[in-house]
């Protein structure tokens, strides 16, 4: 029986050793496959901050150029407001310059040129159907501009 014993020992050993090996080989495939998925993480992690960087510069690009804009818009308002009123103290003026003149003088009649009259040419694009984008553009006004004037020729129609 001590035959069979050594035999089944040797059988044993090798079976052990065998089964070791075998689980060397998993343990180094899921070590490979770990570090495969630590370098993916890590790639993707890479490109996640890249994208980041972006969106962030991107961002301030944006908020830049909606800083730059606010000022154009408070300036073009500004410019408004400052035509707006010399032209009501020039209407005012040619309102009260026609009830003295006419009081004073009656023969002599100054033309006062309308605002159609001066601006022939913004007035003739927007008889045209032109957009008062369009107008603006070619004129090289302000769409506020644009759109002041033609308010204040319609108000100078109905007075």
């Amino acid at each position: 029986m001590l035959p069979n014993r050594r035999g089944e020992s040797a059988s044993g050993e090798q079976l052990v050793k065998e089964v070791e090996a075998t689980l060397e080989g998993y343990m180094a495939e899921i070590q490979q496959e770990n570090e495969q998925l630590v370098e993916l993480i890590r790639k993707m992690k890479e490109e996640q901050s890249a994208k980041l960087v972006e969106q962030q510069e991107q961002a301030e690009q944006w908020s830049a150029r909606i800083v730059e804009l606010e000022k154009k818009a408070a300036a073009s308002e500004d410019r408004l407001r400052a035509a707006e009123t010399q032209l009501a103290k020039v209407l005012s003026s040619a309102a009260d310059d026609g009830k003295t003149g006419a009081a004073s003088n009656s023969d002599a009649e100054v033309h006062m040129p309308s605002i159609k009259e001066r601006y022939a040419e913004l007035f003739e694009w927007y008889d045209q159907g032109k957009s008062i984008d369009m107008i603006a553009k070619a004129s090289g006004m302000q769409r506020g501009e644009v759109q002041l004037i033609i308010q204040l020729a319609r108000q100078e129609e109905s007075v």
